[in-house]
């Protein structure tokens, strides 16, 4: 039996829609069990634009005949402080901010930790605009692990976050740069803490888009670096 994920990152819509839309009508025919958001739905925050990517969603939903889940984190587009326009304007999605979610598929529990993510070094943007954002990054990586803790109490832990979880997928940006893309989250953690799978989005010029770190597969879905979506089989026992 195998569980399968749809995955996508940085569809800044409505700057990536074509490629978007375009990728989902290749995947008319398939099937899967849960659909993954990795942050940077829209652009400049804009709440509206999140409507056509569901709408698209929906496309890929009704032919497969079956309710799936949608599960998203927010990116550095989905800007802070509009989270909860984000939750009410579109409830049909599962919305993670530094916390989890546990969904029955297939009989498994699949335990789902969602958050921005964490950089090294804040963006000079960030270090003029967001107060405290190194205090932030610190407090946001701790619940992160706590979430991984609890959810290893479950059949199959996925982290999700926007930044990216290791530096092994950025393998094409500018190394000056990686320490502003993500932070080494999965090579710190002790390998009790550690989830099976990672997916992440933001680095669009990564050419390394998949690496087994420390046990743990790292995907980057990101729209722009893959020029498509994400499938990820999970072969269960």
């Amino acid at each position: 039996m195998k569980i399968t994920i749809i995955a996508v990152a940085d569809i800044h819509s409505p700057h990536y829609l074509p490629l978007f839309n375009a990728s989902i009508n290749g995947l008319l025919n398939r099937e899967a069990d849960v659909i993954i958001l990795a942050g940077d739905i829209v652009d400049g925050g804009d709440v509206t634009m999140v409507r056509p990517v569901i709408n698209t969603l929906n496309r890929l939903i009704e032919k497969m005949g079956l309710r799936i889940p949608i599960v998203s984190v927010f990116g550095n587009e989905e800007y802070m402080g509009l989270e909860e326009k984000f939750r009410s304007m579109y409830p049909e999605i599962i919305w993670l901010d530094d916390n989890y979610v546990t969904l029955s598929i297939k009989n498994k529990n699949i335990c789902i930790v969602g958050s921005r993510g964490v950089l090294r070094k804040p963006t000079s943007w960030q270090r003029r605009n967001i107060p405290n954002i190194e205090h932030i990054y610190e407090t946001r990586l701790n619940k992160i692990k706590n979430s991984i803790k609890e959810c290893n109490k479950q059949y199959l832990t996925i982290l999700v976050t926007h930044y990216a979880p290791t530096y092994l997928t950025l393998y094409g940006e500018n190394p000056a740069i990686y320490n502003y893309l993500g932070y080494p989250i999965i090579e710190k953690l002790p390998t009790e803490m550690r989830p099976r799978i990672a997916l992440h989005g933001h680095a669009h010029n990564a050419s390394k888009l998949y690496a087994n770190v420390n046990s743990v597969d790292v995907y980057n879905v990101s729209l722009v670096a893959r020029k498509g979506l994400t499938i990820i089989n999970i072969h269960t026992l």
